[in-house]
């Protein structure tokens, strides 16, 4: 059952992403920034952290493709950017004792290396005309203030079911 509930769970956070921020978007409000949510990244960094690097990597393959094909006319740029986020930091919490506060700045570093791992590959390829400060002020602070919130919230609830999955596997 948790192993059927993990994918569904990323798969909600997935679709939470789009259609929560259609709803709090900041151009609703007259603001001028950017809120980009991450969520499934965030459970994925969280998947990272407390099990094995494998799954980080193929959630993020699986859902970094997703976001290909539904968001972007580019392939490839969020599938391999996300499963090396997720990559990195499975090896970075191998060395740091993992707790809530740990997990936040992980996911915060995440959704960052994410952030400028699109973006410098979008303005490499010539699609990003922003600016580095624009791209800064505008784009990352709020949304890595965002996912920081997110986190926060699923973070007792998520790494509960994480270590479900991991004692499930552990049996088998």
């Amino acid at each position: 059952m948790n192993r059927i509930l993990l994918p569904f769970i990323t798969y909600i956070a997935f679709v939470a992403e789009s259609t929560v921020m259609q709803v709090l978007a900041p151009e609703h409000y007259g603001w001028g920034f950017l809120l980009i949510p991450h969520f499934s990244l965030v459970l994925i960094i969280l998947m990272s952290c407390y099990l094995k690097p494998s799954f980080g990597i193929v959630y993020g393959m699986i859902f970094g493709l997703l976001t290909d094909l539904i968001y972007t006319d580019l392939i490839g740029v969020y599938m391999f950017s996300t499963a090396l986020v997720a990559y990195f930091i499975s090896v970075l919490s191998r060395y740091l004792f993992s707790n809530f506060f740990v997990a936040i700045l992980l996911s915060a570093a995440g959704v960052a290396g994410l952030e400028f791992m699109v973006y410098g590959l979008n303005s490499l390829i010539g699609i990003a005309d922003t600016s580095i400060d624009s791209f800064f002020y505008d784009r990352l602070l709020p949304t890595l203030i965002l996912n920081a919130v997110f986190t926060i919230l699923v973070y007792y609830p998520f790494v509960k079911l994480l270590k479900k999955v991991k004692k499930t596997i552990h049996e088998n």
